[in-house]
């Protein structure tokens, strides 16, 4: 008999039953009624036009051609069931592919993964920090975490983190002639800008100098020729990790987003001088694709993923 035209159905039902010597134990295995099982052997016998039971009145014994046929269907379902359980195992054992950017990875994601780790069924992460975007839908990566305002075309997203904008600096910069006590001050120091895709030059210093009331030039360095930091002219960098780093090391004054230096405040290492806080226009949502969104893993990594955004 041709495989295209192998009787799948009866040959379960007709396993079951020779393995239980019973009819109704292989309908209870099979979650069937007894006369459903009974139809499909008789079925499976008349497309092979073989005998495969005798029935009496105390049950059902096996023909030759019966006794012969059930050790390899047995063997040939174990074979599968193997197969499968392996196969699902090595595919529950692969790294999560996880993409987004540098700056999220090393200042948020990458301390939190301990913790990841220690939940239950834990995979392993593959991280893929990027500027590009990565193509989620067409599963370079199982899931993201991205920088922007959704929605994105064919992903399914999830605010994470929102982000507040305050400046930042060295702890040496609120003393001086020329100390941070109000906004205005700025004026007299270097700005230091992480000039990021999808942004323009400066826009996060005029986003929170407009809440603050303040005309400063985004690119000051020192208005009045005696800058404390000397060197004239702002800053700028291309990732917002080097704009923090650089306002630690003194070279001036940094936007920073407070939800990812909270470390380097605890520290003392960074200060922010001014209370006002403005919400930035981005904020980072996880996103994976909408036919991927339902997988039991990725649903445990974004359970767990929103549990430490929500615990900032």
């Amino acid at each position: 008999m041709k495989r295209q035209n192998l009787p799948l159905s009866g040959l379960r039902a007709f396993e079951a039953a020779a393995r239980h010597k019973s009819f109704t134990a292989a309908a209870l295995e099979l979650h069937v009624t007894h006369g459903a099982v009974s139809q499909q052997i008789k079925r499976l016998e008349a497309q092979t036009g073989l005998e495969l039971f005798r029935r009496h009145n105390r049950g059902v014994q096996l023909t030759e051609a019966g006794a012969a046929l059930l050790p390899i269907l047995s063997g040939s379902f174990d074979r599968i069931g193997e197969a499968l359980e392996t196969l699902a195992q090595r595919s529950g054992s692969e790294a999560l592919k996880v993409t987004t950017t540098p700056f999220f990875a090393s200042r948020w994601l990458i301390p939190r993964l301990s913790s990841w780790r220690q939940t239950h069924g834990a995979r392993d992460v593959d991280l893929h920090p990027s500027l590009e975007m990565l193509d989620i839908a067409s599963g370079d990566c199982d899931i993201g975490v991205r920088c922007g305002v959704p929605p994105w075309p064919g992903l399914k997203s999830e605010l994470l983190v929102p982000i507040h904008l305050s400046p930042l600096c060295r702890p040496a910069l609120l003393e001086g002639r020329h100390g941070l006590i109000r906004p205005s001050d700025l004026r007299h120091h270097k700005l230091i800008h992480a000039d990021i895709a999808g942004h323009a030059r400066g826009e996060e210093w005029d986003t929170w100098l407009a809440a603050a009331g303040e005309d400063v030039p985004i690119d000051a360095g020192g208005l009045d020729g005696d800058l404390d930091g000397g060197l004239g002219g702002g800053l700028h960098f291309h990732e917002p990790a080097l704009a923090l780093q650089a306002a630690a090391d003194g070279l001036g004054i940094a936007m920073g987003y407070l939800e990812f230096v909270q470390d380097e405040l605890a520290s003392g290492r960074l200060v922010q001088p001014f209370d006002l806080k403005v919400r930035h226009p981005f904020s980072y949502y996880v996103v994976t694709s909408k036919r991927a969104a339902a997988a039991p893993e990725l649903r445990h990594f974004i359970a767990w993923i929103r549990d430490e955004g929500a615990s900032m």
